[in-house]
């Protein structure tokens, strides 16, 4: 029997050997000033031979060829508190919602590869970058 929370519940998972937890969740926020932002927490797979680096390197360069206006703005190493990592920002353009911002975390915990992702209009980049420091900042892992 393994315990597996979720927001809203715990439950017990009868009769598994192992499981692999790649659930997505995404917040629709509107900051006190008004800025309507995005953040999409995901979990991926890693395999041992990958590193962390290679993984969001492969992921920015699918995005250069699959996505439109696609600029990288920063890519860099990080450490919060509780999490060491790679940070992204980059801008392209949504066909039905014009020109984003975004700002990506990504970490790896065991064999999870994790990414915080704050996102918003162009025009709200700066709320959205500041909105986001102090969120990876409050990172407390279980």
């Amino acid at each position: 029997m393994i315990p597996y929370y979720c927001n809203e519940a715990m439950m017990e998972l009868h009769n598994v050997r192992s499981f692999t937890d790649l659930t997505r969740q995404l917040l629709e926020i509107v900051t006190e000033e008004g800025a309507e932002l995005e953040l999409v927490i995901e979990r991926l797979r890693t395999t041992p031979t990958t590193t962390l680096a290679a993984s969001v390197e492969a992921r920015i360069a699918e995005r250069r060829r699959s996505t439109r206006g696609f600029e990288l703005v920063s890519m860099n190493e990080r450490a919060y508190p509780d999490v060491v990592g790679i940070e992204a920002r980059f801008t392209f353009v949504d066909k039905e919602r014009g020109p984003r911002f975004v700002h990506e975390f990504h970490c790896a915990l065991d064999a999870t590869w994790m990414v915080y992702q704050g996102s918003c209009r162009l025009a709200h980049a700066a709320a959205c970058d500041g909105w986001m420091q102090p969120t990876l900042e409050s990172i407390k892992l279980r």
